[in-house]
């Protein structure tokens, strides 16, 4: 129910802003670090993230945005070496506020709500579930001509899960690039 819940209202924060001027859409990949310990054990530090955006300006200062990535890593069983594979799938919901620009420049400071969905392929079973978390973040975008830009950022993400009665800190630090298209 909460999965369904989450895809809803992204596919109305989709319909509802696709209409709009004022509207962005991109693509973006990035390095994200997963800050778990354990996780660094088994699969190391991170791995890279792949995803598209979506944002609509509400004025010259707040920017709404929505997110959607993948993210896939490969690593070991720290006791017996065998081949495990884990995924995360997030959906993301925030706000950016750009307090001023400067030329082809426009930096932001942003917070949001992100919704994971992760799963671990291993020989001794398959863990899958979901959590929430929040992120904040800080970047800057470039314009490119009217119409192009690209999103140079940092942020942050806190998000814990307890599939086995143990916390895993899925959040960690993310450095990523984007290039959109303004309608």
């Amino acid at each position: 129910m909460k999965r369904a819940s989450i895809i809803i209202l992204t596919l109305v924060f989709l319909a509802v802003f696709a209409q709009a001027e004022g509207f962005r859409l991109g693509g973006s990949g990035g390095y994200y670090a997963v800050a778990d310990s354990l996780y660094k054990d088994a699969y190391g530090s991170g791995s890279f993230m792949v995803g598209g955006f979506i944002g609509y300006d509400l004025n010259k200062f707040f920017e709404l945005r929505g997110e959607v990535g993948y993210f896939r890593d490969t690593g070991e069983m720290t006791l017996t070496g065998e081949e495990i594979k884990f995924s995360i799938i997030h959906v993301v919901v925030g706000m950016r506020f750009k307090p001023l620009k400067i030329r082809n420049l426009n930096p932001y400071l942003g917070a949001g709500f992100d919704f994971y969905f992760f799963k671990e392929k291993a020989s001794l079973g398959d863990t899958s579930d979901s959590t929430t978390g929040f992120h904040v973040e800080t970047g800057t975008t470039i314009a490119l001509g009217r119409r192009f830009h690209v999103d140079l950022n940092l942020r942050y993400v806190k998000a814990d899960a307890t599939p086995y009665d143990e916390t895993v800190r899925l959040g960690g630090w993310r450095t990523g690039i984007g290039v959109g298209y303004s309608f």
